[in-house]
């Protein structure tokens, strides 16, 4: 048997770009058809997969395809044998991948990250709390075994406050950008300093409006704000669970 590498799923007769290059030896990159629906799919390289350059070129193929039409993108590393792409991903899921296309038509996403200019961050935590100030003042010039539980405690309190403010900009952020999206997924950034990390669900239609408002967020922000937004992409956050 062969192997086949399953990038995502699109509405069949979907013309691909012609520059997409995959995986696999020879890079090329087609689809399989079947009632209405269509597997993206390639050569399998000769060796294991995971590294994160094969990540990057999964994302890169499902990406172009998604800045010109609705994709459903696969799970990294997705490979069937030759027979399976129909038999057992397009048949069976047929009903399921048609709906979630239709539900996702028109639709790309962007995902909009987020992190604090620290030392910004930090002087103001310093102004608005006077115990950080006394605690800095305190463990000058002492030696860190001497000040530990002073150090311990500087820094419990500075990541609370940064915790605190964090959750008032992140929803600050997410109410401005949310309008001109059609749904809007957040995650909690593992950092205190990082700010947010939202995947908006943007129509097509609306991309020049989406992102100038982010450009405008970015202006108003920038002295304590570090902004960076990524998309068009391929609706990652979105696609349908199966019921």
């Amino acid at each position: 048997m062969t192997a086949t590498y399953v990038y995502g799923l699109v509405a069949a007769g979907t013309t691909l770009p012609e520059d997409l290059v995959g995986l696999g030896p020879s890079g090329r990159v087609s689809l399989v058809e079947h009632d209405g629906v269509a597997a993206i799919v390639g050569d399998v390289p000769d060796r294991p997969l995971g590294t994160r350059d094969d990540l990057t070129a999964h994302e890169a193929v499902v990406d172009t395809v998604a800045a010109a039409t609705t994709v459903l993108p696969m799970r990294f590393p997705a490979v069937v044998e030759d027979s399976q792409v129909i038999d057992e991903l397009l048949a069976p899921h047929q009903d399921r991948f048609l709906r979630a296309l239709e539900q996702l038509d028109g639709m790309v996403q962007y995902s909009l990250k987020g992190r604090y200019v620290e030392e910004v961050l930090l002087k103001e935590i310093v102004e608005e709390e006077p115990a950080v100030a006394e605690l800095q003042e305190r463990i000058r010039g002492v030696s860190e075994d001497a000040s530990y539980y002073d150090r311990v405690k500087l820094g419990e309190i500075v990541a609370k406050a940064m915790e605190e403010r964090r959750d008032v900009d992140a929803n600050d952020i997410l109410d401005r950008i949310s309008p001109f999206a059609e749904q809007a997924s957040p995650t909690t950034p593992p950092q205190p300093d990082e700010v947010v990390d939202i995947a908006f669900l943007v129509r097509r239609d609306g991309v020049e409006q989406f992102e100038s408002e982010v450009e405008e967020l970015g202006a108003d922000t920038h002295e304590w704000l570090r902004l960076r937004l990524l998309g068009p992409l391929a609706p990652y956050d979105f696609v349908p669970a199966a019921e």
